[in-house]
Formats: structure tokens, sequence, C-alpha cells
């Protein structure tokens, strides 16, 4: 829930071309950067240059660096986009703006306003589309009647009512099933509920498949998944009644099937979620391995891609465990997720970096053995970080 896209081609088109520019930059981020993988790549991109950055810095640099937390890169964006289109004045006022939009990860009132702003604008940008083309040609009647049919517009993707009235659903199917747009006629939200609800009956049947659905199992999907609170009721009504049998599930993978369509990284996002159920009630049984088998080709993912991911839940990290020496280097478990490993490895780092122990009069020995130490830190890092990277 990025506002990256919005407000950099919003600031953009404010400076080159006005209010017009504004409005319609902003709509343009929302729709080619901040609802497509684009903005997912960025993310990519920036945690692997964060990564490069600790591991060439020497130690006096390093330390102020890490207390950064590599919370920077949003003052960085609002610095230099500010200092360039609009100076002194704009430097500062976007360097505070790109700290309390992407800088503060653990504020509740910048999530609050990351969510709300993102649920707006997948709410309404037919209507937003529609008065921005009014206001553009400067005809109130233009701006009204946008409005109006954006309104229209956006209940038609949201809730498709337009073919429900006219009992024209079939049309609809057909449509989305030969439209090379398939689903962006749907929300980003839309999709979410829809995906939630899938998931929500799929989890229930793996969860099932070894026996009784327990409570640990049932933390651990909503722990995952962030269900919108006028979904709870729904969702839960989904979860109970699947749970009642493992057989029946590939309706549900048939709907994620076309939620997931051509987007490889959210179906292996599917499936090492489900492991994360599954193994919340202990190591995987047969039973659940052969329908998360199932589930996974159904999906489209690749043998090989499932069997990583498979891997990854397994007590000794692989058939080998040629990573349970890494992992045990890291201190962390196999299945600790990206995040949790990094923290981790950054801590290790500042522990035993030479150019610490050297700043506080240590013998060339203990120097010498923290240098292999790093090494070892280092390598196990990017080993098990190689090793999660799916091709």
């Amino acid at each position: 829930m990025s506002p990256l896209g919005k407000f950099t081609f919003a600031l953009l088109g404010l400076r080159f071309f006005g209010a017009d520019g504004f409005f319609l930059g902003m709509l343009l981020g929302h729709l080619l950067i901040d609802r497509t993988v684009i903005i997912k790549r960025i993310e990519l991109w920036q945690h692997q240059i964060d990564d490069n950055i600790r591991l060439l810095l020497p130690y006096r640099w390093y330390r102020y660096y890490n207390r950064l937390d590599g919370n920077f890169w949003g003052k960085i964006w609002g610095a230099v986009l500010g200092g360039l289109l609009y100076g002194f004045n704009g430097f500062i006022f976007l360097f505070i703006v790109g700290h309390f939009a992407f800088d503060t990860p653990n504020s509740r009132h910048a999530k609050k306003f990351r969510k709300d702003f993102d649920i707006f604008w997948n709410r309404h940008w037919c209507k937003i589309l529609g008065g921005i083309i009014g206001f553009i040609l400067h005809s109130r009647v233009l701006l009204f009647s946008g409005i109006i049919i954006g309104f229209f517009l956006d209940n038609f993707r949201l809730e498709r009512s337009f073919y429900k009235g006219f009992g024209l659903g079939w049309l609809s199917k057909f449509w989305r099933k030969i439209s090379p747009l398939k689903l962006a006629l749907h929300s980003k939200e839309a999709r979410k509920v829809s995906f939630i609800q899938a998931i929500a009956g799929l989890a229930a049947k793996v969860a099932k498949s070894d026996g009784p659905v327990n409570e640990s199992e049932i933390r651990v999907f909503k722990k995952i998944f962030e269900i919108p609170a006028d979904e709870n009721s729904k969702v839960g009504k989904i979860f109970n009644k699947a749970k009642q049998s493992a057989e029946d599930y590939k309706p549900y993978v048939d709907q994620l099937k076309i939620l997931s369509e051509g987007d490889l990284n959210l179906k292996e996002t599917i499936i090492e979620n489900l492991f994360k159920i599954v193994v919340a009630d202990g190591p995987i049984t047969p039973a659940e391995n052969k329908i998360m088998e199932k589930i996974a080709r159904k999906l489209g993912v690749p043998q090989g891609n499932f069997e990583i991911l498979r891997r990854r839940f397994e007590p000794t990290c692989g058939p080998q465990g040629n990573l349970q020496d890494d992992y045990g280097i890291l201190g962390v478990f196999c299945n600790a997720s990206d995040a949790e490993i990094k923290n981790r490895w950054k801590k290790l780092i500042v522990q035993y970096h030479p150019d610490r122990l050297q700043a506080r009069g240590a013998s060339a020995e203990e120097i010498k053995a923290a240098t292999q130490k790093m090494a070892e830190i280092n390598n196990a890092y990017q080993n098990i970080m190689k090793s999660r990277k799916i091709a």
C-alpha cells in the first residue's frame, strides 16, 4: 500500500502541467505503479541496495547507518524530488512528507493514512477519472457527468451489479475469460477480498487434511492474512464450513488460479502461506504433503519450485541439511521470515565487526577470530537468501 507512484507522478504533473497535471499524475501513478508489480520491484531493488551498502561499509560508518534501520529511502525520495522540482522549500516539505509517508512503518497514524489513502483510490478511481476529464476541459457539465458515470463504473467494478441486475452474469464471466485484461476491471481491494475468501476455504481444507483443525492453525491464518473488518464474519463462515471436510477443495483452488493467473510469485506465496498453516501444529504429514502437491499442481506451480518451498518448512531445511549450518550460524529457525533473518544478520554484524573490537583494544587473535566469524555470518546470510530466491 505504498503511495510512491501517486505522489511521484502528482508532483511531476504539478510542476510541469499545473493543477491538471497534479490530479492526472496521481491517477496515473495509482494505476501504473501502485496497483502493479512495479511497486514490488522497486521495494526489492531498495532492499538489495540496502544489503550491499551494509556489506561494503566499514564499521565506523556502519554503526551510524545501522541506527537508521533502513527507514530513510522516503526522505531521500522527498529531498531529491523536492530539491529538483521546487528548490529549497520543496526540499524541506517533501523531506517531511517522505518521512511520514514511507519511513514510519511502526507508526499507527502513518499506517492508517497509507491504508485509507489506498482504499480510497481503489474504490473511487473511476469517479476521479471522470472528474479529472471535466476539470481539464473546464466544463462543469462534463465534471458532474464524469463523476456520475464514474459512480456506476466503480459500482460495476466492485459489485458487478450491472450484470446482476439485467441477468447478464454469463456475459461478465465470458468477458473475463476472453479479455486480455482479465481481472483488471476489478479493484485491488475487490480482488483482495475475493482472494482472502478463497484462501480461507483452502486453508481450512489443508488444516483438516491431517485431522481436526486446532487453535494454533486458526491463529496462524489470522496472523498471516489481514482480513478487513467488514469481511470478518463472511471469512469466518467460509472457514468454519470448509473445515468440516478436506474434500471439495478444488473450487477454492480454481478461484485462486484465476486471481493469480500469470503471477508465479503470487502462486508461490499462496503455497508458502499454506505451509505456514500446515506446520503450525507440527511437522508436515504425508496427508498434508499430498494435498499441498495437488494444490500446487493445479495452481500451476512448477514441481521444482514446490520442492524448494516445502524444504523451507522441513526441520532439516533440506534433504542434505546443507543450509542447517547457515541457519545455525545466524541463530534462527529455518522457517523464519526474510525480515527476521535480516534483522538477526544486522545484529551479528554489529557484534562481531573487527573494527569495533579494534577500537576497544582487542588483541590480534581476537580480531582475526572476529574477521573469520564475520565472513561466516555474511556467507551464511547470502546462502540463505540465495536459497530463497526461486528461479
